[in-house]
């Protein structure tokens, strides 16, 4: 009998610890899996099963957080198991960055830029901490920048879009400052769009253009016609907006518009026309047969007032573009 009360004490025992690990466990919060064909494992172990894979917008509940590499997850199947972290985004952060997406979406690309490393798309611009980092997009991926904003160095804090006309160039404050694009990823990216330390972006200027920068370096640049050179081949004019590499003016993002003609008979690049052009980005830009138009806010020159202008450029003779007078 005694015998009997020992077993069936081992047989209860059992039961209760089986209910225990069947028990579901409540979750942390919602996620949304980044990637496709994300492995989902038993443990964290370097042997660790693969019980299944995860695709790209799955829904997953998150368990549990295992420091900054691991996470814990159950399917909408019921299946639990360890996922890498960077392939998990929280369903809050996934559901702002949509937000941002959207904010976005009638903007148009200013430049063309890729990333030199590994670098940390983020919700907001700020490098105080990583609470803003929605994932690590990879070295070499190509993003089109749309917006420039700074933030007080290592901060969260943005810097004011303060102009005053005869403020001297390369402030303190832009000097201790942290510079930002917004940038809009490709599609295979489910998280489109967000923020990028600006030195991790390569800012992709077109070849023929890159060397002719000098102290003033372009943020937007813009193709109006390609003519065909006998000796060089094909070439293009382009309008670009352009900045000081190392002094910028405070609060703008760029200073003076370039015009830039293809000679065709000395081959190379002459300026059509430059102006003095303190302004912020975004650029508005469409074309209407062979007039290109920019919508551009600029600042005024004797009061900072911030307004808009429309520049012109008129491409009816491809090999001689012409600049027209600007509408306020």
């Amino acid at each position: 009998m005694r015998r009997i009360s020992v077993m069936l004490l081992i047989l209860l025992w059992a039961s209760s610890g089986g209910c225990e690990r069947t028990a579901r466990r409540s979750k942390l919060e919602d996620g949304v899996i980044l990637s496709s064909g994300v492995p989902l494992r038993n443990s964290t172990a370097v042997l660790a099963v693969e019980l299944t894979q995860l695709q790209q917008a799955e829904e997953v509940e998150i368990l549990e957080r295992k420091g900054t590499e691991w996470v814990r997850v159950r399917t909408r199947a019921g299946i639990e198991g360890w996922v890498e972290a960077r392939h998990v985004l929280s369903k809050r952060a996934f559901e702002q960055a949509r937000a941002l997406e959207q904010e976005m979406a009638s903007i148009e690309r200013q430049a063309l830029g890729q990333l030199v490393g590994g670098a940390a798309i983020r919700l907001t611009p700020g490098r105080a901490s990583e609470e803003n980092v929605l994932f690590y997009a990879p070295p070499g991926t190509p993003v089109d920048v749309l917006r420039r904003e700074r933030t007080r160095r290592m901060s969260q804090e943005l810097i004011p879009r303060h102009y005053e006309p005869r403020a001297r160039r390369g402030s303190e404050a832009e000097r201790a400052s942290d510079l930002w694009y917004c940038v809009r990823l490709p599609d295979s990216f489910l998280v489109r769009v967000g923020w990028v330390y600006a030195p991790l972006v390569e800012l992709k200027v077109p070849d023929r253009l890159r060397h002719l920068q000098g102290e003033y370096a372009f943020v937007a640049w813009y193709e109006l016609a390609q003519v065909e050179d006998p000796e060089i081949g094909t070439s293009a004019h382009y309008l670009t907006f352009d900045t000081h590499r190392t002094a910028p003016v405070p609060g703008t993002d760029f200073e003076r518009v370039r015009l830039w003609v293809w000679d065709l008979k000395r081959h190379r690049y002459t300026i059509g026309r430059w102006e003095i052009a303190h302004g912020l980005l975004p650029i508005e830009h469409r074309r209407e047969a062979t007039l290109h138009r920019f919508r551009v806010r600029l600042y005024e020159a004797k009061t900072g007032a911030l307004t808009e202008v429309e520049y012109l450029v008129d491409v009816r003779d491809p090999e001689a573009p012409r600049w027209l007078p600007p509408r306020r």
